[in-house]
């Protein structure tokens, strides 16, 4: 057993008629977004905690 298919056990799915675990397209493809979505989310919290200086004039 190769260590990607140990770490990312939760990405493979037993074939039904041969029997062998190949990766699962819909679990990759929910993955990806959950990786998305927390980059997206750390950006957008990043953006948010930047001082605001205001310039009097």
């Amino acid at each position: 057993m190769s260590f990607i298919k140990f770490a990312f056990s939760f990405l493979f799915v037993r074939n039904w008629h041969t029997g062998e675990m190949e990766l699962s397209r819909p679990r990759l493809a929910i993955l990806c977004c959950v990786i998305f979505l927390i980059m997206l989310a750390l950006t957008i919290i990043s953006i948010l905690q930047t001082p605001v200086v205001y310039i009097a004039e």
